[in-house]
């Protein structure tokens, strides 16, 4: 049976802050003196009562409310800027994430009042109004300078710090104003102040744990070696929520692929590269070895200029790459960095200044004979060329091919009387190292100011997170962190006290939040009855524990006709004519089982794939003999990680010529030829086809489209699917925005539309309307009328973009219904809109409290509903 939303009220086990009356249900329409421009959310209308009531053990934690009488939270903007700077674009002069949080630590020094939170974006969040340290009155903006030692020397960097008091909440009030309910504004308070209490429990954890990232936290107390040179580090994350009897604190744990720290030598043999080529510098090796070590943090074991002294630890570097010529073609190795000694330095920087200002301060890179022998003059005894003739010089000036405005590089002057040492001769004459020659350099810095590090001496640092990892390390993760429910349970907590330890952090303390030890139990928790699916007429598909329906015996409820004008193609040079054949007899045998009338395909290997799109196109040609398209084409490929070759095919077929494909794992040889596995393959042809496999009579739907939705007298209604597609981090890329709308009431057949937006940008692009005008006059066509009801499912939206979403994502879907009902002279029946949010970040698990409740792997069965206890009060969650 299906669940139903609007179902009454039940009674409460135990009553709480938030505990709402039917009289409470009515007070959340805006009232006279709100502030417009917002729209008003929907209360929720009742709790659902069908299916089997259990007790769910959750992973959220209970702040006690009884604290937080009288706690005020103050917020200030910060900006920060080196000083000497004219402007604050803290993100335009490079300022890093650890420069922030280090000026942070500084400036709580620089105050001398007790710990406040804070955050590298910068944010700043106090129990208390800060207080000038000169006057001790407290101020809501006030300007400071404070002093950030430099790594390992006795300079310190300069910053100054602007301070703007923002926000002042009162904890209680907030909460009691959100609970008797109001317009957006009231919301947005309550957003503010959870992101603040946010910002208290990340603040420790950021500045102590081995590797942050987002909201993560990673330890290596527990990680797991999973190749030689990755690894697993365990992490946590946390985010406090409003729930139905006050503040808890939502706490999960998580994994991810981090490099191992080691030599950058040791590193590179690990990876799929001849390291032969690569030490002799080959270009195209040394191309491979380029892409992977960008933005790799290494640091340098071994002192390596005159800058950097004997025995000093250096902290890590960003990599910027592999070194090239000045042109960008050729690649420098070790003997061609040259660099200069400390008189070397000394000169050059005075031949500049001496240029700069006879150029009237202007700077440049040439220079004339007269400030040559200016700036020889003007070093005195700190220049050993001080005794060097000034024939001799003029001797040199002259044998330099001069400009025509008399004037000649400055580099060329200094190679000539201060020669440059090379890296080879450098570690020869003062380490007695002799370097490889031709080992490629990598570089770091700026392109200014670069420098550069012999590859072999460098060390990758600890605490770099992979971003991309190979199939290979995704199974081993998934095979080493994959838990049991009770071991996953005991790990939360474990990390909950023993990790985190919020109740040792002395912010949170500062704050006077507390949390419940144990975590909160769901008493109230239902789980559902399985939907009755229909493959076909009069027969269902047995239902079977954890969430699994018996396909075994059953056929296709709408199968196609006949497959026909098809065709296989072969990229994997490992999978022969044997191989194909033994498939489609696997093939005709399910097919035939299924009531599908199949063909013999054309088949076709094609070992280089250097021109693959040349070749599917050719094959689709080849396959549309006999006055008939192709309909679908099966291309077996090699490894599952190759991520290239299938956004290829599926562009080509599938977005151009419009011909479906599916593509196979030829190197799964245990699983490619079972039934089992056919018949998978044939459900989906099925319904790239036209077909469909099943349909839900749960939902009480005919061929009328008559669905039993919780829409009361409506006939017609349009399923959408919205959602963001971001680039990687880093990548200029820019976000996709995509809409899906349903054509038929089975949820098979589909209409889409997609576009570019900017980057990292969330909430729907400015053409939302004509995307959705578009769907709704296809949804015309297929149905031959407008839908009575618009269900939209929208993902990725977190609780801060609720207000974007209203006002602009549900606005247009209003403003392209009333238009097309006006044009169609029905401008007085609108249809309803329903928005159905999944939100980010949203990390929920639950347990079994009774082992009769679980299944046999540990877990509740298939259909658990929890919308009571840790759900907001006043929405529908």
């Amino acid at each position: 049976m299906a669940d139903d939303p609007c179902g009454p009220k039940r009674a409460r086990a135990e009553e709480g802050p938030f505990e709402r009356t039917p009289k409470q249900l009515k007070t959340d329409k805006p009232t006279e003196g709100t502030t417009t421009g917002v729209m008003p959310f929907t209360p929720r209308m009742g709790w659902g009562r069908n299916g089997r009531r259990v007790a769910a053990r959750t992973i959220f934690y209970r702040l006690r409310m009884d604290k937080l009488d009288g706690v005020n939270i103050f917020q200030y903007e910060v900006n920060v800027k080196e000083q000497g700077s004219s402007e604050f674009e803290d993100d335009k002069l490079g300022l890093s994430k650890g420069i922030k949080l280090d000026v942070m630590k500084a400036l709580e020094n620089k105050l001398g009042t007790a710990r406040f939170a804070f955050n590298p974006a910068p944010t700043l969040v106090s129990p208390f109004k800060l207080k000038d340290p000169e006057s001790g009155t407290e101020v809501e903006e006030m300007s400071l300078i404070v002093d950030v030692p430099k790594p390992n020397e006795k300079r310190k960097r300069n910053f100054e710090v602007m301070l703007r008091l923002t926000r002042e909440d009162n904890v209680r009030k907030v909460l009691d104003e959100y609970q008797r309910g109001g317009d957006g504004v009231v919301w947005n308070n309550l957003i503010h102040l959870l992101t603040s209490l946010n910002v208290v429990f990340h603040c420790e954890p950021l500045q102590r744990m081995d590797a942050s990232r987002g909201p993560w936290h990673y330890t290596t107390m527990r990680s797991i070696e999973i190749s030689r040179a990755s690894e697993i580090y365990r992490a946590f994350t946390q985010s406090v929520k409003l729930a139905e009897r006050g503040l808890v604190l939502n706490f999960n744990s998580g994994a991810a692929v981090f490099y191992k720290q080691m030599m950058l030598s040791a590193f590179l043999e690990t990876l799929p590269i001849n390291m032969r080529a690569f030490q002799t510098a080959d270009e195209n090796e040394a191309k491979k070895v380029n892409d992977l070590l960008v933005k790799l943090k290494l640091k340098v074991t071994f002192p390596h200029t005159h800058k950097e002294g004997k025995g000093k630890k250096r902290q890590p570097e960003t990599v910027k790459g592999l070194a090239f010529d000045k042109a960008g073609r050729r690649l420098l190795c070790a003997r061609d960095v040259t660099f200069f000694n400390k008189n070397g330095e000394r000169l050059q920087s005075k031949l500049r200044y001496v240029a700069k200002e006879k150029n009237g301060g202007m700077r440049t890179e040439t220079i004339d004979l007269d400030s040559v022998l200016l700036a020889l003059s003007e070093l005195h005894d700190k220049n050993p060329h001080k005794t060097t003739q000034v024939d001799k010089v003029r001797e040199w000036f002259e044998s330099l091919a001069k400009q025509e405005d008399g004037k000649v590089e400055i580099d060329d002057i200094l190679h000539k009387i201060c020669p440059p040492t090379r890296m080879t001769d450098y570690f020869r004459d003062t380490y007695n190292i002799n370097l490889l020659p031709k080992v490629p350099i990598i570089w770091t810095g700026t392109k200014k100011k670069p420098s550069y590090h012999y590859l072999l001496h460098a060390q990758l640092a600890a605490g770099q997170r992979k971003n991309k990892v190979d199939s290979h390390e995704t199974e081993q993760m998934i095979l080493k962190t994959s838990e049991e429910p009770r071991q996953r349970l005991e790990l939360i907590d474990g990390l909950k006290h023993q990790v985190a330890r919020f109740d040792k952090d002395p912010v949170v303390e500062a704050f006077k939040l507390e949390l419940s030890r144990d975590m909160i139990v769901v008493d109230d928790a239902r789980i559902l009855e399985p939907p009755r699916i229909e493959t076909t007429p009069g027969q269902f598909v047995r239902f079977q524990k954890r969430g699994e329906w018996d396909h075994r015996f059953t056929s296709l409820f709408c199968p196609v006709e006949e497959l026909v004008a098809w065709g296989i193609l072969v990229t994997d040079p490992f999978f022969i004519q044997a191989d194909v054949d033994s498939f489609c007899k696997q093939m005709q045998t399910v097919c035939r089982e299924k009531g599908i009338k199949m063909t013999q395909p054309h088949v076709k290997f094609v070992t280089n794939t250097r021109d693959l799109e040349g070749d599917l196109k050719r094959f689709v040609q080849d396959v549309s003999r006999n006055d008939k398209s192709a309909r679908l084409i099966i291309v077996f490929k090699g490894p599952d990680n190759d991520s290239v070759r299938y956004s290829e095919i599926k562009r080509v077929c599938d977005c151009e010529l419009g011909i479906p494909t599916t593509c196979v794992n030829s190197r799964k040889e245990t699983t490619i030829f079972k039934p089992f596995y056919v018949k998978g393959i044939v459900f989906k042809i099925n319904a790239k086809l036209g077909g469909y496999r099943c349909r839900d009579t749960t939902l009480k739907a005919s061929v009328n489209w008559r669905v039993h939705l919780p829409f009361p007298d409506r006939t017609k209604t349009m399923v959408v699917g919205i959602d963001v597609s971001h680039p990687a981090p880093g990548s200029r890329q820019p976000s996709v925005f995509a809409i899906t709308a349903l054509m038929d009431p089975w949820g098979h057949r589909y209409r889409s539309r997609y576009r570019a937006q900017s980057r990292r940008v969330e909430v729907g692009t400015t053409d939302m309307e004509d995307m959705i005008e578009g769907l709704i006059e296809d949804f015309e066509q297929c149905t031959d009328g407008l839908p009575n009801a618009i269900l939209v499912y929208r993902d990725g939206v977190s609780e801060s973009q609720f207000q974007q979403v209203l006002a602009t994502e549900v606005q247009a879907f209003r403003n392209v219904a009333a238009k097309l009902a006006a044009a169609h002279d029905q401008a007085d029946v609108m249809p309803s809109i329903t928005y159905i949010v999944a939100q980010k970040r949203n990390h929920a698990r639950f347990f079994p409290t009774n082992d009769r409740d679980a299944s046999g792997n540990g877990n509740f069965d298939a259909g658990l509903v929890v919308d009571t206890a840790i759900v907001n009060p006043r929405m529908f969650d």
